[in-house]
């Protein structure tokens, strides 16, 4: 005869849950940053995206194209044909290239701009200097023709701390390389860090 199975006792089941309920209570704070840092990154991701595109159409069109920050309170964005003339984006038909808009972007993420190369350990505010632009000549240089071309783009996070977030730059140079950097890396450490 042989020994009647044994499964496991109700205390048993009990236990296990009570430790695993506490074990998510512990986790569910940093894997909430996580997330957000997480959707963070993948704005600035399709930030540096779009200022490539915006690159490459320049040098494959011989025009002016400009990549423009569309909203102060989201990473929204758009690519287009540019009219030095007045400033904006081509009103003709087909000028918008690509746009991503409030709705499609990264939830909770913002952008703040700079017109200069300025040092990335020094936050820029959320929304500062934004809607604004950036525009390349058919070299995929900025255009000399554009006024205040965006060189710096904070990506960043409104509803994090500023020790739990981990704020993107991206850096755009006068001969139009686009460069997506963590100003909480050290560069000579490690190839993603800032300065």
């Amino acid at each position: 005869m042989s020994a009647p199975s044994r499964g496991f006792s109700i205390v048993e089941i009990m236990i296990a849950l009570t430790i695993i309920a506490m074990l998510m209570v512990l986790a569910a704070p940093s894997s909430a940053i996580w997330i957000q840092n997480t959707r963070l990154r993948t704005a600035a991701s399709s930030v540096s995206a779009g200022l490539q595109l915006a690159r490459i159409e320049a040098m494959k069109r011989n025009t002016l194209v400009s990549f423009q920050m569309t909203d102060q309170n989201s990473a929204a964005w758009q690519v287009c044909v540019y009219n030095p003339v007045t400033d904006a984006c081509a009103v003709a038909a087909g000028s918008v290239l690509q746009t991503l808009s409030a709705a499609e972007a990264a939830l909770n993420a913002t952008l703040g701009t700079d017109t200069a190369l300025s040092n990335t350990s020094t936050a820029l505010a959320s929304g500062i200097n934004v809607p604004s632009s950036t525009t390349f000549d058919s070299f995929g240089r900025l255009a000399a023709t554009a006024p205040s071309n965006v060189m710096r783009i904070d990506v960043r996070n409104t509803t994090l701390t500023a020790a739990n977030e981990r704020r993107m730059v991206i850096l755009v140079s006068l001969g139009g390389q686009v460069l997506m950097c963590d100003p909480k890396l050290v560069k000579a450490t490690n190839p993603q860090g800032c300065a």
